[in-house]
């Protein structure tokens, strides 16, 4: 029982099982209660155990397989964990989610993965699946903006759109058609001053409510701080669900995150 009990922890299941050969006992992780049972529970009785609340999103979102490359590159059992809770603030009507991983635990490829369900779910800020989500990648180098953009790959390419500042200039206006926009924080603050000398950043371009979804990776750079005007872009897309990455746990001397 011990050794089930440690491997639901890590695992963040919700129901564990041991057997010593004659019965077969079954401990529920969230609300402490075990004892005997007469057999396993099929996948049927588990999932009803375990989602027994209605939930549209929630089964939405399970209906969409992972992108895995045909299987051949499986999501590692913490980044399914990552994806499943962000999924489940998001249906939860959360708006404001932090995501903390160790550095090369794939941050990217769970956010791919999120951007995925969310796509082909057809989820978005109305509530309704009656669109597909427009989903912004926030980085503060153009390497790691290019790289995201090169890792959702897997989406149609007039679903990506990676925004640049040269763009912007030759066609006068801020690109809008597409579902995945990545650009850097410097591009988005930048822009031609109006008239009497004031700043005109670009993202103010854009509708508030134009994205539903933000990711804001390495957010603990200064796009959080209060005091940086970064923060204006998240606070200008206030109403979409923001999504931060970072490596960088909050501690009392450093509370940037």
């Amino acid at each position: 029982m011990a050794q089930a009990k440690d491997y639901a922890g890590k695992l963040a299941v919700r129901y564990a099982c041991a057997t010593n050969g004659h019965g077969i006992y079954r401990i529920d992780m969230e609300t402490g209660v075990e004892g005997e049972i007469p057999c396993y529970p099929s996948p049927d009785e588990l999932w009803s155990y375990i989602f027994a609340k209605q939930d549209a999103w929630r089964d939405r979102f399970a209906n969409v397989p992972y992108e895995d490359k045909g299987g051949s590159h499986p999501g590692r059992y913490y980044q399914d964990i990552a994806i499943e809770r962000v999924l489940q603030a998001i249906a939860r009507k959360q708006d404001r989610i932090l995501l903390t991983l160790a550095t090369g635990t794939g941050k990217t490829f769970i956010a791919f993965q999120i951007a995925w369900k969310l796509f082909h779910a057809r989820w978005n800020l109305s509530g309704e699946p009656s669109r597909r989500p427009r989903i912004l990648f926030l980085a503060d180098r153009n390497i790691l903006a290019n790289q995201a953009y090169n890792a959702f790959s897997a989406f149609p390419e007039d679903a990506l759109v990676r925004i640049k500042p040269e763009d912007i200039r030759k066609k006068g206006k801020v690109p809008k058609n597409g579902n995945l926009f990545f650009t850097t924080f410097q591009t988005f603050m930048s822009g031609p001053p109006k008239e009497d000398g004031s700043p005109s950043p670009y993202f103010g371009e854009y509708p508030p409510d134009f994205f539903d979804c933000i990711v804001i990776d390495e957010c603990h750079r200064g796009g959080a701080n209060d005091e940086s005007n970064w923060r204006g872009i998240l606070e200008y897309f206030k109403p979409a669900a923001q999504l931060g990455l970072t490596a960088t746990p909050k501690r009392q001397e450093n509370a940037d995150t």
